[in-house]
């Protein structure tokens, strides 16, 4: 039995004391030679017994006064039932809730190459819900309780309580043993912060950081993040091009509702990789994968678009396909990227 039926429980039978009692005693007083009592009367004796705030005994007949001491008895074990549940309910709720979280240490303690997210506000959700969407180990980072307590009820997420901003919390969420960081703070200082502790608590780590003002990327470029996002910036480009190329628009959307469907995706070649020194046309790509290599990004950064037969990968070079979840895990072994 749940808590919540209990609480319905205990409410209806004080309920039902209250109107046992006042049928009880205006049927019992009806004979006083005192004078019948009035509804009121009845209600008014009821209360008084029930809460033991006081008693009168307003003329009541014998019969009255035994119905009395039961309706006592009664209305002190629907008082005690009521506090033994309330009791119980705060006492598991938290037991309950240091187990679960405790649970959730012991759980991110045991990560390594995964991503920590900063702040579950407006842009974080959406973090949140793509990181769910592939199935990858990540750890939430939100300072504000009611905020996680409300995810809770839909999504089932690693987190940790506490100020990103806070070197000792991001220690907890594994920063030293991550594979990347999204800071999406709402406050560019904030995720300012976050980038410099990240960096220096782990540099080899990739950081993506969120951007509020227009001047800020190139600071947060300065103090170590690998990326920074203008979110409003972004989404007046895709309001434009919903406009003026919808079609391609619905396009990318469609691939980005779920992940067991085709969608871009990049595989970085390793340096064991069999691919490395190899030129696109000799490795065979398509035949083995059924992909074409639509892009690729040099490791010194260039992207080539529609890269032509003759090019030579290198390893560091980032290979850019169209492909579901079965064909990107075979191109994977072939470059030799752990993602």
């Amino acid at each position: 039995m749940n808590y919540q039926r209990k609480i319905i429980i205990a409410f209806s039978l004080l309920i039902g004391l209250l109107i046992l009692g006042s049928i009880g005693y205006s049927i019992l007083e009806s004979g006083n030679p005192s004078g019948n009592w009035k509804l009121l009367d009845s209600v008014f004796m009821t209360v008084i017994t029930l809460t033991t705030a006081g008693h009168t005994l307003m003329g009541m007949s014998d019969g009255g006064r035994i119905f009395t001491i039961f309706l006592l008895i009664g209305g002190y074990g629907v008082f005690v039932y009521s506090v033994t549940i309330a009791i119980a309910f705060l006492i598991e709720g938290q037991l309950l809730s240091l187990f679960k979280q405790r649970k959730m240490i012991r759980t991110v303690e045991k990560l390594s190459d995964h991503y920590i997210v900063c702040g579950l506000g407006d842009t974080g959700i959406h973090v949140l819900e793509e990181m769910l969407k592939s199935d990858v180990n990540f750890v939430g980072i939100e300072v504000d309780e009611e905020r996680l307590e409300h995810l809770e009820e839909t999504l089932d997420f690693l987190y940790i309580e506490g100020d990103a901003t806070d070197d000792d919390v991001l220690i907890r969420a594994g920063i030293k043993q991550a594979k990347g960081l999204v800071t999406c703070l709402s406050r560019d200082q904030d995720n300012l912060f976050v980038v410099i502790s990240a960096k220096n608590l782990n540099p080899k780590i990739r950081v993506v950081s969120k951007a509020v003002e227009n001047n800020s990327p190139d600071k947060l470029m300065t103090a170590g993040a690998d990326e920074v996002v203008l979110p409003d910036h972004i989404g007046g480009i895709r309001l434009a091009s919903g406009i003026l190329e919808p079609h391609l628009i619905d396009f990318i959307s469609k691939m980005q509702e779920s992940r067991q469907t085709a969608r871009f995706a990049e595989s970085i070649v390793q340096v064991e990789s069999k691919l490395a020194g190899v030129s696109l046309r000799d490795s065979h790509i398509q035949e083995e994968t059924g992909l074409v290599v639509i892009a690729l990004r040099s490791k010194d950064g260039q992207y080539i678009y529609n890269p032509s037969g003759d090019w030579i990968i290198e390893d560091g070079d980032a290979l850019f396909v169209i492909a579901d979840p079965s064909q990107l895990l075979i191109l994977n072994r072939l470059t030799g990227d752990p993602h």
